[in-house]
């Protein structure tokens, strides 16, 4: 019973990593913006790079439109900002990410717990043959 546990913990942490890496979708980029698409909640996001910024990128979704430039980039976010939008895209992406690393972290303490029973177990077992 215990290996079962142990093998299906294994299986849906593995379904579930898969499951992670497929999540982003790469898209066209620019100097400026790179566009992403988020297949579990499905919605495109942008990460823009200001041009006198190192490395540093802001992120927001793309509601309503498929692609932005740097002209209507203080617009748009203010208007979607005001409307509320991008706050519950924010938070509809938020619930999905913490769902997932809340699973993500349960199989693994599931993992482990099955691991270490199957451990223990088997010694048990051996004192009792001694």
């Amino acid at each position: 019973m215990k290996k079962k546990v142990l093998i299906l913990s294994l299986v849906t942490l593995s379904i579930l990593l898969i499951l992670g890496n497929f999540r982003w979708v790469d898209l066209e980029s620019s100097v400026d913006f790179r566009y992403k698409y988020d297949r579990w909640a499905g919605q495109k996001w942008v990460d823009f790079y200001p041009p006198l910024a190192s490395t540093n990128s802001m992120e927001f979704p793309l509601i309503y439109i498929d692609e932005i430039n740097q002209d209507t980039l203080e617009t748009y976010l203010h208007k979607q900002a005001l409307s509320g939008e991008l706050a519950n895209t924010w938070v509809e992406r938020t619930r999905i990410t913490d769902g997932y690393v809340g699973l993500l972290l349960l199989n693994i303490l599931a993992v482990i717990w099955s691991g270490f029973k199957l451990v223990i177990l088997r010694n048990q077992k051996k004192e009792r043959l001694s």
